[in-house]
């Protein structure tokens, strides 16, 4: 009975057993899954609480450093590890810099290198992120790898990865993890949860670069906007002030009858007048300038007649000041170069002109032009202007080059100008391919220097360049004189010409002009008068003054209606005489079948070389 009862004991617990080994096994496999995918959306349940837990903390208006460090320091936190950093490129010196980090305080680490590791090929960043263009790289045994230790300057990492940081396309830099206390079997859910944050961090970082952006785009408007309030402050002190020596001096001369004060008077007139126009052509290059439309026109010239040209321009300020005004000129330079000489003489003017206007009474100005190089048809040359002046400190070499701007505010109040002439002769030079540089100390003088490759013209044989070496101008005066012109006095008396000019003041000033040489002038109110008159009697008229801005008919219109009547009409010189003054006008002009263009206001000398070119035949002198 006893051995029954054991029998039937024993194949219940072996029916058990087979019962609860089918039963395990058949749940098993189910029981596994669901633990996986509990652990995974645990996983993915800890990634969603980071993200949105980095997210919110970007809401906050802190400054983006401490965003930063609270991001590494929830990334810490949430993956257990012991460090978090963030690590910027310098392209510029291909080093790669640990910016930000945040790591467990107990653990007392030394902090990573901010003064760049390398970033070339060959380094583990680079050939990770650059080379192989993988999206993580992972080690659980950086030792295996020296490169990884040298990297972070730290040989105590037993386990890291790193993701890396894209803004806008390009390679910013990278964001890590590391541990430190042993090693870690690193798993994919790892890498995805810190791509997540580098993710994060990017929206930062982009976020923080266009707030960047738009504060310094702030701080330049109102920087601009300074510079232009300025500018304009000053462009009213330079109009005004000439203008009101006009007005004043015209007053002046109207209520004397002394023929010496109206002398004066007239003398003070034009000298504010020609500051005035000076101030006008400023702006209008400067407007050019900022609208792309300033535009250089290269023709052979007389280099040394040009030079003496700008220095007398100068020379009754220089003995004015009884300053000694020495010029240097390497007689290696050649007689005739091709370049577009007003601007070349409009720079040389302006740094001349500045040199005067901040050299004390007595001063010294040296202009030293001298050959620095030459190749083929080529040759380079150096124009240096030295003064004795106030000179310029360090800070202020930075802004003189800048439109709108002066090196110094209180020069403005101390010797006036419109901060505009250096900013156009740095375009101009650079225009022409030169550079032009300062070299200065305050206190202590200036040099100003420029060097520009001209090509050579062709120098008729025996034209040699014509030295102007002279030695303190303000005591031994001009060392070579110009002939004067033959007299004007009825030079055009049997010539006749059609000046079409609607403002009645224009045509006073032309007839009061040309009053002396006895030329036989008609006038035409507009266009369509001057045509009328042209085609009633078309062998009358050896040329045509034509203004552009006209009622009825303007001067384009005007003068393509004449070239249309052939004959006479087809080949009258029609000279341009308009206040439209930019390259694109003169252009215009001579599209429309004008001969050649003369500005206003008018340059008497200029409109006397003209006359004597179409009605006498006399050709220009270069």
């Amino acid at each position: 009975m006893t051995f029954v009862i054991l029998v039937v004991i024993g194949i219940s617990i072996a029916v058990i057993g087979c019962v609860y080994f089918l039963t395990f096994r058949h749940f098993r496999e189910p029981l596994r899954q669901a633990r996986a995918t509990a652990a995974a959306l645990e996983k993915r349940l800890l990634q969603q609480e980071l993200l949105a837990a980095l997210t919110q903390s970007f809401i906050s208006s802190d400054d983006t450093g401490v965003l930063i460090r609270n991001a590494l320091m929830m990334l810490v936190m949430s993956m257990k590890v012991i460090r978090a950093s963030l690590a910027r490129l310098n392209s510029e010196t291909n080093t790669i810099a640990f910016e930000y980090e945040w790591s467990d305080p107990k653990q007392q680490l030394d902090p990573l290198p901010r003064i760049g590791a390398r970033f070339i090929a060959g380094d583990i960043f680079y050939d990770t992120f650059i080379t192989r263009g993988d999206v993580y790289l992972a080690s659980n045994n950086p030792e295996e790898d020296p490169r990884i230790a040298e990297t972070l300057g730290s040989p105590g990492v037993k386990a890291c990865i790193f993701a890396p940081i894209t803004v806008y396309g390009q390679f910013w830099g990278v964001m890590g993890i590391e541990q430190h206390t042993g090693g870690r079997d690193w798993k994919e859910s790892d890498s995805q949860m810190l791509k997540l944050a580098a993710s994060a961090i990017t929206s930062l970082l982009i976020r923080a670069e266009a707030e960047e952006a738009l504060v310094k785009a702030k701080e330049l408007a109102e920087l601009s906007n300074q510079a232009k309030t300025n500018f304009l402050s000053r462009m009213s002190h330079e109009m005004r002030t000439p203008m009101n020596a006009v007005i004043g001096m015209t007053t002046i001369a109207q209520n004397s009858h002394d023929m010496e004060k109206m002398t004066y008077c007239l003398g003070k007139i034009n000298e504010a007048s020609l500051h005035l126009l000076g101030v006008i052509n400023d702006i209008l290059d400067m407007s050019k300038i900022e609208a792309g439309k300033f535009d250089l026109s290269s023709a052979e010239f007389d280099f040394g007649r040009m030079l003496k040209r700008v220095t007398d321009m100068i020379e009754f300020k220089v003995n004015e000041k009884h300053q000694d005004f020495i010029i240097r000129m390497d007689p290696l330079i050649p007689a005739r170069v091709i370049a577009d000489e007003q601007r070349l003489a409009q720079v040389l003017t302006n740094l001349l002109s500045n040199a005067v206007k901040f050299t004390p009474e007595e001063g010294n100005i040296i202009l030293s032009v001298r050959m620095a190089g030459s190749k083929d048809n080529l040759c380079t040359i150096r124009f240096d202007v030295i003064d004795s002046g106030i000179g310029i400190s360090e800070d202020q070499i930075s802004r003189l080059f800048t439109p709108f701007e002066q090196a110094d505010g209180s020069i403005a109040r101390r010797f006036g100008g419109t901060g505009l002439g250096l900013a156009i002769s740095k375009n101009i030079v650079e225009l022409m391919g030169g550079k032009i540089w300062i070299e200065s100390e305050s206190g202590k003088g200036s040099n100003f220097t420029i060097e520009i490759s001209l090509e050579r013209g062709k120098a008729p044989a025996g034209d040699k360049l014509r030295l102007i070496n002279r030695e303190n101008l303000s005591q031994t005066g001009k060392a070579e004189e110009v002939p004067a012109e033959d007299t004007l006095e009825n030079i055009f008396a049997d010539k006749s010409i059609l000046l079409a000019e609607d403002v009645e003041i224009n045509r006073e000033i032309v007839l009061s002009l040309l009053e002396e040489t006895a030329i036989t002038i008609d006038c035409a109110e507009n266009g369509l008068e001057a045509l009328k008159l042209f085609s009633e009697n078309p062998g009358k008229y050896q040329l045509i003054l034509m203004d552009i801005h006209m009622p009825e008919m303007d001067g384009y219109g005007a003068t393509r209606s004449i070239r249309a009547l052939g004959g006479e009409g087809a080949t009258v010189p029609i000279i341009a005489m308009t206040a439209n003054v930019f390259k694109e006008d003169v252009e215009r002009c001579l599209a429309a079948g004008m001969n050649e263009h003369l500005g206003k206001p008018l340059d008497f000398e200029e409109l006397i070389k003209r006359l004597r070119k179409y009605l006498l035949g006399v050709p220009e002198v270069s």
